[in-house]
């Protein structure tokens, strides 16, 4: 019985652990149309979403002329001075070439000092052509709209907000190009940009991607925003994906800024089904708090110089975000591999361990890890060849994805416990 006890709670302990970060990183309870009018409630903004997202509306469809004439009615509404930005965009890239006329709401919202730089907020209102698209992008639409509102029951901020609600996003970020195309305007008028993006319908709101030289802005978001969910890690995995978002255009015009998405519920994606009664409030609340308190903190604070070095920065646990330089990056790395060197040293002086033994165990780490990994695709290639529809979703993130994902992570642990206790 304590054979059995050692062996497995590890895994339990594990699964335990990873309860518990998936416990405190669930987005925030959402509020109902009768919260207090200072603050974003998911239940407000549900209403703007069903609107947008009745049905797809992609670029140029009488569909997203509607959706256009709805934002720019409710911006006036809001008291903000509205224009559309008419153009036509016209992208070469390698053998590619973009061409779109694009329709840009730009709404402005005074500040107290209108001759300093301004907060630029922007998501996309235009839809893939086969989805109603309530998750990309109308949920960040819709809680530009409810922050809007929100900020009309304070006084004014110190720095004029811009709400730039872009078109042609799915074919190419036109309107983001269309908007970024005068990058000395955009550099002495814009102090920071807020990008707010959905790839999927529920889960956290993630912080996925920083400017460069983004010190000042991370210690600014961590300092401002209650619940923050980053890494620098995502970007360095997102950067080496074939994906980019309207913040891509700013960010390479120079602009300082974070760009925001939901990510979970994958499966919705660019999908049919990404309709407004799918759209998780919780995360809608999530998205929309981070905006609410980031425009009422950046449109307060100076925005002279928002540059500085790089930061590495991560949740160790739930949304509680650590951050260093990142050139303290190198001299870290090479104190915990002095340190890792001295323990093997002092282990081995003590006949704790063998040099066979120790490149033994790591060799067999490696081989434990390749097999779950081939059990892995073997079980998923199986599975999409009794039930060939799975295969069309991205990356088979079928609907009911969730459960195949905990029964392989059960699996998987087993196995692996299994394997090391033959090994033993």
């Amino acid at each position: 019985m304590a054979t059995f006890y050692l062996r497995w709670s590890g895994l339990i302990g594990l699964s335990l652990f990873m309860g518990l970060v998936v416990y405190l990183i669930r987005p925030p309870r959402p509020l109902a149309a009768d919260a207090p009018t200072a603050a974003f409630a998911a239940g407000r903004a549900m209403r703007d979403v069903a609107v947008i997202a009745q049905r797809p509306h992609s670029s140029g469809t009488p569909a997203n002329a509607a959706v256009r004439d709805y934002l720019v009615q409710r911006c006036q509404a809001l008291g903000c001075s509205t224009t559309i930005q008419d153009t036509t965009v016209l992208v070469a890239e390698g053998r590619q070439l973009l061409l779109g006329r694009v329709q840009n709401i730009i709404a402005r919202m005074p500040g107290q000092q209108p001759g300093e730089k301004a907060v630029l907020v922007l998501a996309h209102y235009d839809s893939q052509p086969h989805t109603p698209g309530a998750g990309d992008d109308a949920a960040g639409v819709a809680a530009m709209l409810e922050t809007m509102r929100a900020l009309r029951s304070g006084p004014p901020l110190k720095h004029t907000i811009i709400w730039l609600f872009t078109d042609g996003e799915e074919d190419g970020l036109l309107g983001a190009r269309a908007y970024a195309a005068d990058t000395a305007r955009l550099r002495r008028t814009i102090g920071v940009a807020l990008n707010f993006e959905g790839r999927g319908n529920r889960g956290p709101s993630l912080t996925f991607e920083v400017s460069s030289q983004n010190g000042w802005v991370v210690r600014e978001y961590a300092r401002a925003v209650p619940t923050p969910l980053a890494s620098s890690l995502f970007y360095e995995v997102y950067r080496h994906l074939p994906n980019d978002t309207d913040f891509t255009p700013l960010r390479q015009a120079g602009l300082t800024g974070l760009n925001f998405a939901l990510v979970d519920g994958y499966s919705y994606y660019h999908s049919p089904a990404d309709t407004p009664a799918r759209l998780d409030q919780g995360s809608l609340q999530h998205q929309g708090e981070y905006m609410l308190s980031l425009v009422r903190h950046f449109g307060t604070i100076s925005l002279a110089q928002t540059k500085a070095p790089d930061y590495t920065f991560f949740n160790p646990l739930g949304t509680w975000l650590v951050g260093y330089p990142t050139a303290w990056s190198l001299p870290l790395t090479v104190l915990i591999i002095l340190l890792v060197i001295s323990t093997l040293v002092a282990a081995r002086r003590r006949q704790r361990l063998t040099w066979p033994g120790l490149l033994g165990g790591a060799l067999a780490w490696v081989v434990g890890l390749a097999l779950l990994m081939g059990v892995g695709w073997g079980i998923l290639t199986a599975i999409k060849a009794v039930y060939p529809p799975y295969g069309a979703f991205y990356d088979a993130a079928f609907y009911n994805v969730l459960a195949y994902q905990v029964a392989l992570l059960a699996l998987g642990g087993a196995l692996f416990t299994a394997y090391y206790g033959w090994l033993s």
